[in-house]
């Protein structure tokens, strides 16, 4: 079946969201935070906060009919980028709303790109937050579309890392991060992720997404998640929950950073990673 070009600018929504303390605890669990890093994981806590990175759990609710429009066969879609823009601290608990729009439909040959945009704001109609997701459909380019736009992406430096340090996930973080609205079978039923290819279960990229941004925060912004202004990246090979995860820095004064993630065997996870900071 065709992709429906006749749904790109179109908008949906706004769609509601609400989320609590609760969620916020589970999503920080998810991305591997512990006992040990209160302000993510406990309530009680004066410096309890969200962490950034749950800013892409927001449009859950609000990109599936949008998606639909395409007419894309779902069993042939992968997840290939996430893009979040942070314009304000996301509230301790909070009811939001959140358009979406289709920005682009590109063919890319083997098969075709669609970008959305997801904008979410708080009650009073503050920003909270953007994302952009790009979903890769395998087997339908070919149309004959336009190609997708090449993004401005500093080149990694050829020198060492500024920085360097091992995110370790565990082998039941898909399972708990699924908790945080993407419930798809493939990262938690082996027969399903055999069926589509996989030996087992896949992580979440999202997951792999926050776990580096997590590690980042730690190692490289001494723990101050405040300073998240942007983080965008490329997934580019999947992750089996337990793997020791490698992550490089190149630091692009003053507030650039570019980041690669890489598994135990040398595969890249994470490509074209983007960090501004504040």
């Amino acid at each position: 079946m065709a992709l429906n070009l006749e749904t790109v600018g179109k908008v949906w929504g706004p769609y509601e969201f609400s989320y609590t303390e609760r969620d916020l605890i589970i999503y920080a669990l998810g991305i591997g935070f512990t006992k040990d890093e209160l302000e993510y994981v406990y309530e009680g806590s004066k410096e309890f906060k969200a962490f950034p990175t749950y800013g892409v759990c927001l449009p859950s609710n609000a990109g599936a009919e949008a998606f639909l429009s395409t007419k894309a066969n779902f069993a042939m879609v992968v997840h290939g980028e996430q893009a979040l823009e942070v314009h304000n601290p996301l509230p301790r608990s909070a009811t939001v709303s959140t358009t979406a729009v289709i920005e682009g439909i590109y063919d890319k040959g083997s098969g075709a790109a669609i970008v959305m945009r997801f904008e979410t704001k708080d009650k009073s109609g503050n920003p909270l937050c953007t994302n952009w997701m790009t979903a890769f459909v395998r087997g339908a380019g070919g149309f004959g579309g336009t190609a997708q736009p090449k993004k401005e992406i500093p080149a990694i430096p050829a020198k060492a890392p500024d920085f360097g340090f091992e995110a370790q996930t565990d082998v039941n973080q898909a399972a708990l991060y699924r908790m945080s609205g993407d419930r798809n079978p493939l990262h938690i039923d082996p027969a399903i992720a055999k069926a589509v290819g996989f030996k087992e279960p896949i992580l979440h990229g999202l997951c792999t997404y926050g776990v580096t941004c997590r590690r980042f925060v730690q190692e490289v912004l001494q723990g101050d998640s405040g300073k998240i202004k942007s983080y965008s990246a490329r997934f580019s090979s999947p992750v089996i929950p337990g793997e020791s995860l490698q992550t490089k820095v190149w630091q692009a004064p003053p507030d650039l950073f570019l980041l690669e993630v890489y598994n135990a065997k040398g595969e890249a996870v994470l490509r074209n990673g983007v960090i501004e900071s504040r």
